[in-house]
């Protein structure tokens, strides 16, 4: 499975699309509808972390988050 839309994001965009997606699992990507410019990438990165395995989906999220948080400082 291949994260390039995902890793291609900023900070702040993978950090949105990680929350969605730990709320929400596939259904996260209702979420990311409301963003006008960038939804249709934001959906597409929500559809790649949803295709990970639960365990490494949460773990992996988890990561995304404390990174994004490090890089907003």
């Amino acid at each position: 499975m291949s994260l390039t839309t995902f890793r291609s994001l900023s900070a702040r965009d993978r950090a949105l699309v990680a929350v969605a997606v730990l709320i929400d699992g596939n259904d996260g990507r209702i979420y990311l509808d409301f963003d006008a410019e960038k939804s249709e990438e934001l959906k597409r990165a929500a559809g790649e972390l949803c295709a990970l395995e639960v365990d490494a989906r949460v773990a992996f999220v988890g990561t995304v988050l404390r990174l994004a948080l490090e890089e907003g400082e």
